[in-house]
């Protein structure tokens, strides 16, 4: 068995197709298709299901998969530690994060890769915690900022920070000597919310609740970005962290003010497969997050 064999594999599984997926290895569709087929021939069960196109994966290429990934991730995990151990760690990191986390998640990348200049970063946004976590399982991720919300073994789940809701609009509609707001005058607000299954959301939706308030927003989005532009027109207020209207935002214009009766405050936490021995990548986000468990803009942080 071959890692190559598992590589093509795992990228057929991922694209879908095996055309986009040898494009993806740098391979002819024949080359990758005929190594597939030597893995099948060398596990003794079927993978994929073949037709005029791609058909999906058999169950036994469903289990296949769990393992595919996580024996290249242990091979990745290899590379890495003995490229640190020489002072050159070059890992490729993939790396997933919830909007309420986008400003961190952009401390804490340029930390690691200040201090570990060989590494490359891609970056996956606007993912919900559910998601992060179901894609570090399956080693489609290496970490993830996420709301803690969970409780599973297989997850390393350090936390960072608290920080809390603030409502972001222009004057006409957040007046400049008002600090802060109770929630009964938010409800006569244009809203823009983050939407219902995001988890900044769900403990929005819920402090409200329990003062037997209901938010009736006009405009939802996934992205704290898509919220701030919606505040920027003039014609919405909306509800982010408090850590994106921190060090290098423009306000142009616009008003901050805390949100009281009710307070909502959220957790993010960094969030990694709990894996023994630690991987050189795992050591290098540990060593970034010590000490600095703080929102952007706060004394000390990443």
């Amino acid at each position: 068995m071959l890692l190559t064999q598992l590589e093509y594999f795992v990228a057929v599984a991922q694209e879908q197709h095996f055309g986009r997926a040898a494009a993806a290895c740098y391979v002819s569709p024949s080359a990758l298709s005929e190594a597939i087929r030597k893995l099948e021939t060398e596990l003794g069960v079927p993978l994929v299901r073949r037709g005029r196109v791609f058909q999906g994966l058999t169950p036994e290429g469903e289990l296949a998969l769990t393992w595919a990934r996580r024996m290249l991730a242990d091979e990745r995990a290899l590379q890495d530690g003995l490229a640190a151990a020489q002072k050159r760690l070059a890992a490729e990191v993939r790396f997933g994060v919830i909007p309420s986390a986008l400003a961190q998640a952009a401390a804490l990348l340029t930390t690691v890769t200040q201090r570990n200049p060989l590494t490359h970063v891609r970056m996956f946004t606007n993912l919900t915690t559910e998601q992060i976590v179901r894609r570090l399982q399956r080693y489609e991720l290496d970490a993830g900022l996420i709301h803690p919300s969970v409780d599973d073994d297989d997850l390393l789940v350090t936390p960072l920070y608290d920080e809390p809701l603030v409502l972001v609009g222009a004057p006409e509609i957040i007046p400049v000597d008002r600090d802060d707001l109770p929630g009964r005058e938010v409800t006569g607000l244009p809203l823009a919310l983050l939407e219902p299954h995001m988890r900044a959301r769900q403990l929005l939706d819920t402090a409200f609740r329990r003062l037997e308030i209901t938010l009736a927003p006009q405009i939802e989005s996934d992205s704290v970005d898509g919220l701030l532009a919606l505040a920027r027109t003039g014609g919405w207020a909306a509800v982010v962290p408090r850590s994106a209207t921190g060090p290098g935002w423009d306000p142009h214009g616009l008003q901050v003010a805390q949100l009281v009766e009710p307070t909502v405050t959220i957790s993010i936490a960094l969030a990694q497969l709990a894996e023994e021995p630690r991987s050189a990548l795992a050591a290098a986000f540990d060593n970034a997050v010590s000490g600095n468990h703080r929102p952007p803009g706060h004394p000390g942080a990443v």
